[in-house]
């Protein structure tokens, strides 16, 4: 992310920003108040967790989205803020993955499972909880290396499937996976492509993703804190050997979880050009 100089005026005043597809736009704010409208998608503005009288909104850019410039708007009582913006196209690799044929195309059998797994992701990843859960950084849910980055483009058996929504930790044992931040305990449960399943949902549209796991610490309706074991790494789902996926999901659009977490550190550690929208 590249903030340029900024302009203050009454109603009117000019920001530039350059973000990739599949990163995250994290725009600090003068208040916590009013939306910010790019396209058809208004984004709420929330309390920054250090000081609640500025405001931040996460702007997740979504991996199909095209080189463009474009604006986005503040909307506030005080009046509507120009922001510009220009989102780039990001280099990602490409990986050649061999699993499991059922796996690639799916029996008869199993579609309607697929199908109705689908369903109820989306349903969670729509629903926007206005409780904050954390109040502290985002941690890795495991330290160990990274053998599949976000965005790659993946060919399973020789035919392309899929880009990968997430970023894979190597885990060749049964090892302790840790909630990332505070939240609630929304989905628990073995799916035909990811596995041992968990979803958190940590408040204000934000959800962090585990799959593959070999066995649940936790179940739906339960409060975890960040380190928290919520189970155990494994090896189900479409999977090439042991590791865990883990994915983020803002807004209903999944994020580059590395470049997510860094993002959020901000708000926690370093001084950032904030916009301002004052009379």
């Amino acid at each position: 992310m590249k903030l340029l100089i900024p302009l203050f005026f009454t109603f009117f005043s000019l920001f530039a920003y350059d973000v990739h597809n599949g990163k995250m736009l994290l725009l600090p704010l003068s208040s916590a108040q009013g939306i910010i409208m790019m396209h058809d998608r208004n984004t709420t503005v929330v309390p920054h967790p250090l000081n609640p009288n500025r405001g931040f909104a996460l702007l997740p850019i979504d991996y199909y989205t095209p080189p463009q410039k474009t604006e986005m708007q503040w909307l506030t009582q005080d009046g509507n803020l120009t922001l510009d913006l220009e989102i780039l196209k990001a280099s990602y690799p490409t990986e050649i993955l061999s699993v499991d044929s059922a796996k690639v195309t799916p029996p008869p059998e199993a579609l309607e499972r697929i199908a109705l797994e689908k369903a109820e992701a989306e349903k969670i990843y729509a629903t926007y909880n206005t409780v904050r859960y954390w109040d502290k950084p985002f941690i890795r849910p495991i330290e160990s290396i990274t053998t599949s980055e976000y965005g790659s483009a993946r060919t399973y058996n020789s035919v392309l499937k899929s880009y990968h929504g997430g970023v894979d930790f190597r885990a060749q044992t049964p090892l302790p996976i840790l909630a990332s931040n505070d939240g609630v305990i929304v989905l628990a449960k073995d799916r035909y492509y990811s596995g041992g399943t968990v979803i958190i949902d940590h408040g204000e549209g934000i959800y962090t993703c585990y799959f593959h796991l070999s066995q649940f610490d936790v179940s739906v309706g339960h409060k975890v804190t960040r380190g928290q074991s919520i189970g155990l790494s494994g090896a189900t789902g479409r999977i090439t050997g042991p590791h865990l996926h883990f994915g983020i999901m803002v807004h209903g659009i999944q994020s580059d979880p590395i470049n997510f977490l860094a993002q959020i550190e901000t708000l926690f550690s370093e001084p950032v050009a904030i916009v301002q929208n004052s009379q």
